[in-house]
């Protein structure tokens, strides 16, 4: 985006930190707020206990047992078989209603593992009540993008810690190639790209009938109406529970699902914020068994004087494409051990090829030790909220011209999609 607008909006979203924030997790700026000790425990309360709610709770055990300062203390979820699974194997308080694991005292922060459409909603609240946030991806649901400035804003305000769950960020070979971007190695950026392919069932996804637990009855052992929160109130549907991600009302399918890990990396990489233009195509075009959100998606996003990028999803194939940046002058391609820079011959002559090692991998652990190593230090972790708003509203674009058939633009200095 134009500078001007690039400092306008980061005057605004952390004007209360008084200037110590930044935008980038290379400079890691300061966020306030009460530095904890290296040997202080941090109580964790994680909201949602599903399949990755379950993840992040076996990892957070798993760095206890190694020796860090950690402890799940206190859990919730709206479905009781899964409340009581997860409260019995992390020996945590165990909570159906979020606003009540908010007020207990030993949670430092919270692991928001919920459908998307609470994430904004808890995000803030917690913020508010002066938990720490580590949200899972999406940051907020696409419809509104008012929920990722609101989010942005309640953490400036508040001082808050949060990290958003694109965990591919803790991989350090993404610092390494912004540093080769940055120092003008592949010259003018033209264009990156990037897909996620996969083929067949995959998790909840896909909703198939045995993703439904026949066991869940609303009323009994499920608070449905609760679960459904700020999202439109509609008459019990398994699948929409147990297979939300094909639901709009609660998702936005694989392009908030799957892009947010692919295309934050990318905008790191390339210092990239607001887009300029977003248009998508895609569609049912396997899957037609009532489902809303499409099983292939794609959306070109283009930047104020370039790049432009590409991003590529399918659900029923899985035959990818290399993620690369293309510049004037060299290729880079993330490939191996990291990455390859390739040099455009007919420009700048023969060179061999740069290959970019990377010396710390992609990991849910890496990805926490992260977040809370920034809880104590008070700095922006890698995934943060600023990064999280740039790639919601490239998102929240893209779905729209995907329902709606034409490209849109985007207004850096209002912050508001135009048409």
């Amino acid at each position: 985006m134009e500078e001007s607008g690039r400092r306008e909006f980061l005057r605004r979203a952390m004007g209360l930190l008084a200037g110590v924030a930044t935008t980038s997790a290379s400079s890691r700026g300061l966020v306030m707020g009460r530095a904890q000790g290296a040997n202080e425990r941090i109580g964790v309360g994680v909201i949602g206990c599903g399949g990755m709610g379950s993840g992040h709770i076996g990892t957070l055990l798993r760095l206890k047992e190694r020796g860090e300062p950690v402890d799940v203390v206190a859990v919730c979820d709206v479905y009781r078989p899964r409340l009581e699974g997860a409260a019995r194997r992390a020996n945590a308080k165990a909570y159906t209603d979020y606003r009540r694991l908010l007020e207990d005292k030993d949670v430092d922060a919270v692991c928001i593992a919920t459908p998307d459409h609470w994430h904004a909603t808890i995000a803030c609240e917690a913020a508010e009540a002066g938990k720490d946030v580590y949200c899972e991806k999406p940051m907020t649901l696409w419809k509104d993008l008012k929920e990722p400035k609101r989010v942005v804003e309640t953490i400036a305000r508040t001082r808050r810690v949060m990290q958003v769950g694109t965990q591919g960020m803790s991989d350090d070979v993404w610092d390494i190639a912004r540093e080769r971007v940055r120092a003008g190695d592949l010259g003018t950026l033209l264009q990156a790209q990037a897909a996620d392919m996969r083929n067949g069932h995959w998790g909840v996804l896909c909703g198939c009938e045995k993703d439904i637990d026949p066991n869940a009855r609303p009323g009994e052992n499920l608070d449905w109406d609760l679960w459904l929160g700020p999202a439109p109130k509609r008459p019990w549907e398994p699948r929409r529970f147990f297979a939300f991600r094909i639901f709009w009302d609660y998702s936005g399918g694989i392009a908030t699902d799957w892009f947010p890990h692919i295309m934050t990396p990318l905008l790191y990489t390339m210092d990239l914020t607001f887009p300029r233009r977003v248009t998508a195509s895609g569609g049912l075009y396997h899957y037609r068994d009532g489902r809303e959100c499409p099983d292939v998606f794609q959306m070109i996003v283009e930047y104020p004087n370039g790049p432009s990028l590409l991003l590529v999803a399918c659900l029923a194939n899985d035959a990818g494409m290399p993620m690369m940046i293309r510049g004037n002058k060299a290729t880079l391609t993330f490939e191996g051990p990291g990455a390859v820079i390739r040099a455009q011959r007919q420009v700048v002559g023969e060179q061999p090829d740069q290959t970019l090692s990377r010396t710390r991998g992609a990991s849910l652990e890496n990805h926490w030790l992260d977040f809370l190593s920034c809880v104590r230090t008070r700095r922006k972790p890698r995934s943060h909220e600023l990064l999280g708003y740039y790639v919601m509203t490239a998102l929240h674009m893209g779905i729209r011209s995907y329902l709606e058939g034409k490209s849109l633009e985007f207004d850096s200095t209002r912050e508001e999609v135009i048409g």
